[in-house]
C-alpha cells in the first residue's frame, strides 16, 4: 500500500471538486478512498484531542492522590505502589496537555501536586519549577508561594524562603505554617530577632504549635 499521505483537494477547470493525490499527483472523485493509480490510501480522520477530557483525566489522577497542598518544612510522605504509578500517570498527562495545549495546561492542582512530589523525592529545583507554574496560573492562592518558600528554604536559599513567605502570609494572614516557616528563614538568615517574632505570631495563631519542637 502507499505511504498513507493525505489527499489535496483543488477545483478543476469544470469547477468540480476533486482530489489530489500527494503520492501520484493523479485526480480522484472526492468521494475516493484510495488513489486506483498507486494505491496511496486517504487516512481516516482522527478524533482531536478535547481540552476538556484531558482536564477530566488530571482532575481524577490529582484526586486520587489526595494529598495536601501546603507542604512543611519537615514533610515527607510516604506513597504505596498504586500511588507512585498514579504520579507517574499525572506526570504524562500533564505532559501531553501542555505539549497540546501550552504551559499551565496541566492546571494549577496538577503543579502543586507534581511540586510536591518533587520536592518529596528531594529534587528541590524541579519542585521550584511546577511552584513557578502554580504561581502563574493562580497568583491569589497562597500554596504556591508557600510551598515554593518551603523548596527556597531546602535549598538553602533563606532570603529567597523568606521573601515566597511574605507573599503568602499576605493572601492568609492567618496562615499558621506560614509565619512559622518564615521564622525559621530568618533565623537561618541570622535575623533572629525577626525570626522568633513571626514564631511568636505563629503561637499566637494556633497554640497548639508550642508543642513543636523549635530549635536551630
Amino acid at each position: 500500500m502507499g505511504n498513507g499521505k493525505h489527499f489535496s483537494i483543488r477545483k478543476n477547470i469544470t469547477e468540480r471538486i476533486v482530489m489530489i493525490c500527494p503520492n501520484c499527483k493523479s485526480e480522484m472523485p472526492d468521494d475516493a478512498t484510495f488513489c486506483t493509480r498507486c494505491w496511496n490510501v486517504v487516512p481516516t480522520p482522527v478524533e482531536p484531542v478535547k481540552r476538556r477530557d484531558v482536564d477530566g483525566v488530571i482532575e481524577k489522577y490529582v484526586s486520587m492522590l489526595s494529598l495536601p497542598l501546603v507542604l512543611k518544612i519537615d514533610t515527607h510522605l510516604r506513597f504505596d505502589e498504586k500511588q507512585i504509578n498514579t504520579v507517574e500517570m499525572l506526570k504524562e498527562k500533564v505532559k501531553e496537555a501542555e505539549e497540546r495545549f501550552g504551559e499551565g495546561a496541566g492546571g494549577f492542582k496538577a503543579h502543586i501536586i507534581l511540586g510536591i512530589t518533587a520536592f518529596n523525592s528531594k529534587h528541590y529545583d524541579d519542585a521550584v519549577e511546577h511552584f513557578n507554574i502554580a504561581i502563574k496560573l493562580e497568583p491569589e492562592r497562597k500554596e504556591g508561594h508557600h510551598n515554593k518558600g518551603i523548596a527556597l528554604y531546602s535549598l538553602g536559599k533563606y532570603d529567597e524562603a523568606a521573601e515566597c513567605f511574605d507573599k503568602s502570609i499576605k493572601i492568609d494572614p492567618i496562615h499558621t505554617m506560614g509565619w512559622y516557616s518564615k521564622a525559621m528563614a530568618l533565623i537561618y538568615s541570622n535575623k533572629l530577632h525577626e525570626g522568633i517574632k513571626c514564631y511568636e505570631k505563629a503561637v499566637e495563631i494556633d497554640p497548639e504549635l508550642k508543642k513543636t519542637k523549635f530549635s536551630v
